[in-house]
C-alpha cells in the first residue's frame, strides 16, 4: 500500500482506523483491488494489529473491502455484475423509504434538505468529489430515517455506502460528469413535495440508475480495471 495515512488520534478505538481507511477509499487515495495488509496499516496508523482487524471486520460489513481470513483484504473492486446487483436492491428499498419518508416530512425538513442539497452543489463546483460524496449520502440517509423505519434505513446503509464510494471514484477519474448531479436531487425533492407514489418512484428510479449510467455504459467489467487502464494511459 503506497498511500499516506494519518495516524489516527485515539489508538484504543478501531472505529478511528475505520473512518480513516473509509475517508481514504471514498477519496480515491485507496482504490479498488488495493491492498490493506494488516501489520502495515498498524505501523503506519500507530495501533495495533487487533485494532486494524476490528476496523476491516467493520469495512467488509459495509461492503467497502473484501476479507480471506488469514490470506488478504483488498479494497472492493466492484465488477458490472454487482453494481447492477447492488442498484436493483437500493432502487426497491429507496422507493419504499422515500414513499413512508413523503408522509413524515415537514417543513423544516424541506429546508434541511435544500441545505444539504446547496453542500452537494457546493462541493462539486469546487472538485471535491469526497466531500460531495458525503453529502450526497448525508441527504439520501436523512430521507431514509425520516422513514420511521430503522431497519429500512440500516439495509440501504449497508447496501449503498460502497456504491456510494463507488461514484466517488468514478467522478474522481472523470467518468461521471458533474454537471447533472443537483437536478436529479431536485427531482427527488419535488416528488416528495408532491406526495405523489407515481412521482416519487418514477424520481427514485431515474436517479438511483442515472448516477451510475457512465460505468454501466462503458462495457467495463469492474472499476478496478477501469481505474488502472485510466491511471495507464
Amino acid at each position: 500500500m503506497d498511500v499516506t495515512l494519518k495516524p489516527v488520534r485515539n489508538r484504543a478505538l478501531s472505529d478511528d482506523v475505520f473512518e480513516t481507511l473509509r475517508d481514504a477509499i471514498f477519496s480515491g487515495r485507496l482504490k479498488p483491488g488495493d491492498p490493506l495488509r494488516e501489520l502495515h496499516v498498524a505501523k503506519e496508523l500507530l495501533v495495533s494489529q487487533a485494532t486494524v482487524r476490528d476496523a476491516l471486520v467493520k469495512l467488509e460489513r459495509f461492503g467497502l473491502v473484501v476479507r480471506v481470513p488469514n490470506k488478504e483484504t483488498i479494497v472492493t473492486r466492484h465488477s458490472s455484475q454487482e453494481v447492477r446487483e447492488r442498484i436493483a436492491i437500493r432502487a426497491t428499498l429507496e422507493e419504499m423509504a422515500f414513499l413512508e419518508a413523503a408522509k413524515r416530512l415537514t417543513g423544516e425538513d424541506y429546508v434541511a434538505l435544500e441545505g444539504k442539497l446547496r453542500r452537494i452543489s457546493d462541493s462539486f463546483k469546487r472538485k471535491e468529489y469526497f466531500d460531495a460524496a458525503q453529502f450526497d449520502l448525508d441527504f439520501h440517509r436523512y430521507i431514509w430515517r425520516r422513514s420511521g423505519n430503522e431497519t429500512l434505513a440500516e439495509m440501504l446503509d449497508y447496501l449503498t455506502t460502497p456504491l456510494f464510494a463507488f461514484i466517488s471514484t468514478l467522478r474522481s477519474i472523470g467518468v461521471e460528469e458533474l454537471r447533472d448531479i443537483v437536478a436529479p436531487h431536485e427531482d427527488l425533492l419535488a416528488a416528495l413535495k408532491s406526495k405523489k407514489t407515481s412521482h416519487i418512484k418514477r424520481a427514485v428510479r431515474e436517479h438511483v440508475i442515472g448516477s451510475y449510467n457512465g460505468f454501466l455504459n462503458s462495457g467495463a467489467e469492474s472499476l478496478e480495471k477501469m481505474v488502472r487502464e485510466r491511471a495507464s494511459g
